[in-house]
């Protein structure tokens, strides 16, 4: 997260919903609940900048320092941010698991919940070696030690989970009727229309067809469903771009709204295939096999990871997308995204061009063969 902040303003109307949150939990002084949050006395509540889909704020205050995030909410959009970050949270510190923050307090009727603040700088593409990326595995193991946990049962599938290659070939067809059907009202997203029935189209085609071929080919039935054994509890959207180090070295990772339980591959690709802070691929074949190693069939784990490798890197093509969105720009706007220059359309369409001519649409295997 990045911690650039702004204070928010008394006439915003977050402002008393946020105070009373933590004067219910003896964070804000009921008494200075309508005085302004610069108040030395009382303390200070700043929107941080960084995240893309949430409102995250800084608290600080005479008992310390601390992080809150208000999630978003959308009458089309079933997805429960909410509820999936908190109880994989919940879950994962009560186990000991101390890789990502600790819950302090939530509040599923205002959807707000209530993190320790974790003291640390975002992590950079140049220094991500063997050491981050024993962490980031080590992270995924400590869950696969808890999966048998009775109560690990009753946490969710995470979004967009996919248990089946026809599932995950699904899920992409969708997103890429979505993106055709922008209704352009400028010269850029007439653009971006034509970039997804275009290129990107013929592209996932391609990828689409060779990905079912060589399921064929292995004798693997695109409609068959992994075996419970066989999925993982996944962070989701996992990756250094969702993490801070802190001073000791230590990667601390967070975002946990999409976390549940998922393929493995899934688990994998997207650590890959995720665009804000890149992983070499030099890495995905041991981090490949870290994760597949106390799965019950290993090699067809690792062979499932890279039949699906440029099935994701399509899916990531329209991820990045996302801006040309009705229901993605509202995230954006309640989450302040909307404002990074990083996040600005245009540089999303050149970002989507220029991951699409990365993907190659015969898996990995078959090139080595």
């Amino acid at each position: 997260m990045n911690e650039r902040a702004t204070p928010i303003e008394s006439s915003d109307p977050q402002q008393a919903t946020l105070r009373s949150f933590l004067a219910r939990h003896g964070l804000w002084p009921v008494e200075a609940s309508e005085r302004s949050p610069s108040d030395v006395a009382t303390g200070t509540i700043e929107r941080l900048h960084g995240g893309a889909n949430n409102a995250v704020f800084r608290v600080d205050v005479p008992a310390g320092i601390f992080l809150l995030k208000q999630y978003f909410a959308q009458r089309d959009d079933d997805r429960d941010r909410f509820g999936a970050e908190v109880a994989f949270c919940r879950f994962a510190w009560d186990r000991g698991i101390r890789a990502g923050p600790k819950l302090l307090a939530s509040c599923r009727e205002q959807r707000l919940a209530l993190f320790e603040f974790i003291a640390g700088r975002p992590v950079s593409p140049p220094e991500i070696d063997a050491v981050l990326i024993g962490q980031a595995v080590r992270f995924c193991r400590q869950l696969q030690d808890v999966q048998a946990d009775p109560e690990a049962a009753a946490l969710p599938a995470a979004a967009e989970s996919c248990f089946s290659i026809q599932q995950h070939l699904a899920c992409v067809e969708r997103r890429i009727r979505r993106l055709q059907m922008i209704e352009p009202s400028s010269d850029l997203e007439r653009d971006a229309m034509r970039f997804a029935r275009g290129d990107l189209h013929r592209r996932w085609e391609e990828t689409r067809d060779g990905t079912l071929r060589q399921c064929h080919a292995w004798g693997a039935a695109p409609e068959q469903e992994l075996q419970i054994a066989d999925r993982v509890l996944s962070p989701s959207d996992f990756g250094f771009h969702n993490a801070l180090l802190d001073p000791e070295g230590n990667v601390r990772f967070l975002d946990f709204e999409y976390a549940g339980w998922d393929d493995p591959a899934k688990l994998v690709c997207d650590f890959f295939c995720q665009v804000d802070v890149p992983v070499s691929r030099s890495f995905l074949r041991g981090f490949a096999e870290a994760i597949a190693e106390r799965l019950p069939n290993p090699p067809r784990i690792v062979q499932r990871i890279e039949l699906l490798l440029p099935v994701y890197q399509v899916k990531w093509c329209c991820i990045v997308l996302n801006e040309f969105l009705p229901e993605a720009r509202a995230r954006r706007r309640f989450s302040a995204a909307d404002v990074r220059p990083d996040r600005q359309p245009a540089l999303q369409l050149q970002k989507a061009q220029t991951l699409l001519d990365e993907v190659n649409p015969i898996p990995l295997r078959s090139q080595a063969n």
